[in-house]
């Protein structure tokens, strides 16, 4: 069964935590602690209870549930149904296991609480396995005894006791199926090591309880005719051919009527084959089988239509070292092996950025899945093919001659060749890679017609116009998976300096690809020190043409990428190049191309090519999105090949428009804390220049805090770029903007200011820096605030700079007000008020700080400061915030 993207996301594993175990081959039971055992006796206890086993580990929908309980055709009062299903069972749970908690309900379905690793259908895969990587490594005698080991787990038919059709249908036929075939490769296994004689009494009861499987039947005869007993091995075959003939209408298939002819000459391999391996077919006697278009057994029938299936394996080689994806991989086996209750081809897509290990991931998927799709493992390669519209056509000529279609019989044309292929793998069990697909051309023409079959395609692209695939999102590995990749690539050199091993990870943005080229790198040259190749990562200039060793080389991986984009999309990842790689909203990308309205189309490509991905939402709720280390560095260098002006102009119009929506935060923020009465004044406005809709700038502000929380990092950057670009007065507008940061951000936003104003010659702005950094250090609770206070005073009267110097005193009154001096904070506040009251009412809003009010009522002789703070800005309300939400900025 297909499981959707929601469900899949949800899946994880409780290894380590869980309870409780399961069996579901031959009779249903969850048994928790002191050995306690659940057998539900309601039929639809056991259905809900079997399908939540069945899919151990991951959340069930609730419709999937119900349509398993009532066979696809759920009544109109089923979700009544199912809910009271639902509590009872976890009444029955409560009460024999002691487990309340165990159905677990989430936002995905339900979930019961096990580890796969404790139910007996997994371990018998987990087995299964086993014994075929014992295979593999020439241990039949391990591989014997491991697929002995997984019958043991059965006590009859899978699911017998489950009252679900749909269930019995799907997962339970799936489940004998895979024991038959597991008892199938033990019995070629023994009578490849000799044991033929203590095989035939089981095989007699296994051709009589499965009479249709003629692979049995012919294990049967081979092993009667080693152990000496030709007549009953040919009376055997006799015998398979009137039940089939009489009981289904067919003849049997050609390799039960090659090994009677084999039989018959006396002709049969030599010890050490089985039937599984003979030589190729033989033609049958006179008045035998048909030999091409006669009617086979069921999974013979495909191959006796047209030349002889050839199965083939193209799997590219493993990767000795692969680390990580633990639970990609239980997801993606999972899905191409759920293809029993649906007729669609399982389907796995995996995307990410370049580098992220796609390919590798797919390859090694396919290499454990080797058993499970005897009738080949095939590759096709595709990256390069974007805008080559007979990419697919070729692959399935390719693929139709991998079956053993002689090239003359291939037909022309790419919708008859997708026919031809369709037909060959009706009834075969393939697994077919797809590596590199461009875009859904490469792959729709590709797919098989059933669901025996299955496709794993990579992709630089999400590919989500595949239904029912499961879509597969690779990130960098963890540090810790990064740092054991490294570790192997580099040996004990990363023990010895893990510090630097930790870094060159980090520098490599945990990318296999790139921690694959710094190990080959660095395993050239044994004698240097992995710091001092660090130390040539550092340098971001030259990072990608460090990481090139070979024929691997992570620039060329990107360039497919970039240039499989739209021009239109190429230029906003260039701009995008032009940040520091930080989060970004789209907002930010709107602003840098130019955009009036808004940069979606832009963005959805850009994901959609894996080169940016979403990193959840900022303070606002704006979506924010973000582009890996590397391939930042890499618009970076893309974008230092564009014109000075065009770049300059990008950044201007980010500039202006951080400065329209500050300047309407500023505004929207005042009016909260003083009252609706307060206004914009003429310095309110920002720039002039309108860069972001209105709708959009009411959207951002409509919380002032939250979007100076979420912006101060990019306004941060823009800040210290406006200043080296010569935009320095802006660039502190935008500083007083930005009220929410760290002490360390402020200081590095006003120290691109102080530099830039100092070498700019321009006093006025170098004291309105300093200016701010005192006031810091007043909220530092510094004893050099007040010093530091006392030099912008003289520096502004100087200047006659009186409206900053009356920010000044404001300031001044603050630090003594706050060191309980009440009468040194109402001279400054009474100077403050006196030098106020020479602008008019805009300048007064200066002065619209709670301390100053407080400091006036420090004054015995004031009965009432209120009225005297009103006649230098009259307002509605008198505001009581904490300091770091006071006005104190030049407007």
């Amino acid at each position: 069964m297909n499981l959707d993207a929601e469900v899949r996301e949800l899946s994880a594993s409780t290894a380590g935590d869980a309870v409780l175990r399961g069996r579901l081959l031959g009779q249903l039971e969850l048994s928790g602690r002191e050995g306690r055992v659940l057998r539900p006796t309601a039929g639809k206890h056991r259905v809900i209870l079997a399908k939540l086993m069945l899919r151990a580990g991951n959340s069930v929908p609730a419709s999937d549930l119900m349509t398993c309980l009532w066979d696809e055709v759920p009544p109109p009062t089923a979700k009544e149904a199912f809910y009271v299903h639902l509590m009872r069972l976890r009444k029955e749970m409560a009460r024999t296991l002691g487990a309340a908690d165990g159905l677990l309900t989430g936002p995905g379905g339900y979930r019961l609480d096990i580890d796969p690793a404790d139910i007996d259908v997994f371990v018998f895969r987990r087995t299964v396995r086993e014994a075929q990587a014992a295979e593999r490594r020439g241990d039949p005698s391990d591989a014997v005894a491991l697929l002995r080991q997984a019958e043991t787990l059965w006590s009859g038919p899978a699911l017998a006791d489950v009252p679900s059709d749909l269930l019995q249908r799907g997962e339970g036929a799936r489940l004998d199926e895979e024991r038959a075939q597991a008892v199938e490769r033990r019995t070629d296994l023994e009578l490849a090591m000799g044991h033929h004689t203590g095989l035939v009494a089981e095989l007699r009861a296994l051709t009589a309880r499965h009479p249709s499987r003629e692979r049995l039947w012919g294990q049967l005869m081979l092993a009667l005719y080693r152990d000496s007993r030709q007549a009953e091995a040919l009376d055997c075959y006799r015998h398979a051919r009137t039940i089939l003939r009489e009981g289904f209408g067919l003849e049997p298939g050609d390799e039960l009527g090659r090994l009677h002819h084999q039989i018959l000459q006396r002709t049969v391999p030599p010890l050490g084959t089985s039937p599984a391996s003979s030589p190729d077919p033989v033609p049958a006697p006179a008045g035998g089988l048909p030999t091409e278009h006669g009617t086979g057994a069921p999974g013979h029938e495909a191959a006796n239509r047209g030349p002889a299936w050839v199965a083939q394996c193209q799997l590219p080689p493993d990767t000795p070292d692969f680390v990580g994806r633990g639970r990609e991989l239980r997801d993606i086996e999972q899905i191409l092996l759920s293809a029993t209750e649906t007729t669609a081809v399982p389907v796995a897509v995996l995307s990410g950025p370049p580098g992220v290990g796609k390919s590798a991931l797919a390859v090694r998927v396919a290499h454990r899945m080797r058993s499970c799709f005897p009738d080949g493992q095939w590759y096709v390669h595709l990256p390069g093919t974007a805008g080559r519209p007979d990419a697919a056509s070729d692959a399935l000529a390719d693929l139709l001659r991998l079956t053993g279609t002689a090239s003359h019989s291939v037909p022309e044309g790419q919708a008859a060749r997708a026919a031809a292929l369709r037909a060959r793998l009706a009834d075969r069990r393939v697994l077919l890679i797809i590596d590199g697909a461009g875009s859904l051309e490469d792959v729709l023409p590709l797919l098989p017609g059933g669901p025996d079959s299955a496709v794993l395609v990579t992709s630089r692209r999400v590919l989500t116009g595949l239904p029912g695939a499961l879509q597969v999102r690779l990130t960098p590995l963890t540090a810790t998976e990064a740092g054991r990749l490294l570790a192997a690539l580099v040996g004990d050199r990363a023990e010895k300096e893990p510090d630097a091993a930790g870094e060159i990870a980090a520098l490599c943005g945990h990318l296999p690809l790139a921690l694959r080229i710094a190990g080959a790198r660095a395993a050239t040259r044994p004698e240097a020190s992995l710091s001092r190749f660090a130390h040539r990562l550092r340098d971001r200039q030259r990072l990608l043409d460090e990481l090139r060793a070979d024929s691997m080389h992570l620039r060329a991986s990107m360039e497919l990428s970039y240039t499989g984009l739209s021009e239109q999309v190429r230029s906003a990842f260039r701009a995008l190049g032009l940040l520091d790689g930080s989060a970004f909203p789209d907002w930010v990308l709107a602003a840098l191309v130019g955009h009036e309205q808004d940069a979606d189309p832009l963005i959805e490509e850009l994901v959609g090519a894996s080169l940016i991905m979403t990193v959840g939402h900022d303070r606002t709720g704006e979506p924010c999105y973000r582009m890996h280390d590397l391939l930042h560095v890499y618009a970076s260098d893309l974008a230092a090949s564009d014109p000075a002006d065009d770049r300059r102009a990008a950044l201007r119009r980010l500039l202006d428009a951080l400065l329209q929506i500050g300047s309407a935060a500023h505004t929207r923020h005042r009016r909260i804390i003083w009252g609706r009465r307060a206004e914009p004044s003429a310095d309110d406005a920002s720039s002039g220049t309108v860069v972001v809709p209105g709708q959009c700038i009411d959207r951002l502000t409509a919380d002032p805090l939250a979007w100076d929380e979420s912006v101060r990092q990019i306004a941060i950057f823009m800040v210290e770029r406006s200043c080296e670009l010569g935009w320095y007065t802006d660039a502190h507008r935008l500083a007083e903007l930005v009220s929410v940061t760290t002490p360390l951000e402020f200081q590095r936003m006003y120290g691109a200011v102080l530099c830039a104003a100092r070498a700019a010659g321009d006093e006025l702005l170098l004291a309105r820096a300093q200016f701010a950094q005192a006031r810091l250090m007043v909220d530092q609770r510094a004893e050099a605030s007040a010093e530091a206070l006392q030099k912008c005073l003289v520096d502004f009267e100087r200047m006659g700079a009186d409206y900053e110097a009356c920010h000044v005193l404001v300031w001044l009154s603050l630090w003594h007000t706050l060191r309980d001096e009440g009468f040194l904070a109402r001279r400054y506040a009474a100077r403050a008020q006196d030098l106020a009251g020479t602008f008019g009412a805009d300048a007064g809003r200066a002065l619209a700080v709670p301390e100053f009010v407080a400091a006036l009522g420090t004054d015995p002789r004031s009965q009432e400061p209120v009225p005297a703070f009103e006649r230098v800005w009259p307002c509605r309300e008198t505001a009581h915030s904490h300091p770091r939400t006071s006005e104190c900025s030049f407007r």
